[in-house]
């Protein structure tokens, strides 16, 4: 019995001391990742495009959920423009509507174009498809925290 106890440490030490070469036993391929950037050739830090509806309806979630932890980073969603009113601070607060994949909890985030654009003459009608890109940020209001893309950039999407 005692025998087979020092067999098996030996096998045990000789096995652990096989695996610590310098080289791993198989060699992986480099990550090559793909560096998305907009329009203007910002990079992009997070593509909801490029997502299932499902995976865009919970990171829209955590994102209203845990804005901080997406401060700055520069996003590109799509989803169907919307138009409000704010007739206490007298602005047009414009939005995309993301859609999940039952169609039944839309989540919408606000982004702001720069002021060369002029509602309504450079905005599309409400419930056209959109892609938006822009800085993600937070900011308080009437006692709530919204959240937005500023520094955004909108164009039409194709259907």
């Amino acid at each position: 019995m005692r025998k087979a106890a020092v067999i098996a440490a030996l096998c045990i030490l000789c096995g652990s001391a096989c695996a610590c070469g310098e080289k791993p036993a198989v060699s992986q391929p480099e990550s090559k990742a793909e560096i998305v950037t907009d329009a203007s050739g910002k990079k992009i830090d997070l593509d909801l495009t490029t997502m299932s509806s499902t995976m865009i309806y919970s990171t829209v979630s955590n994102m209203m959920m845990y804005p901080d932890s997406y401060l700055g980073q520069h996003i590109k969603l799509e989803g169907q423009f919307s138009v409000y009113h704010d007739k206490g601070g007298d602005k047009y607060i414009f939005s995309a509507i993301i859609p999940d994949a039952t169609a039944c909890c839309s989540q919408g985030i606000e982004f702001v174009l720069d002021d060369s654009y002029k509602y309504p003459d450079d905005y599309p009608e409400e419930g056209t498809t959109i892609t938006v890109t822009g800085d993600f940020n937070v900011y308080d209001e009437y006692g709530f925290k919204y959240c937005q893309l500023q520094n955004a950039a909108m164009t039409v999407s194709e259907q």
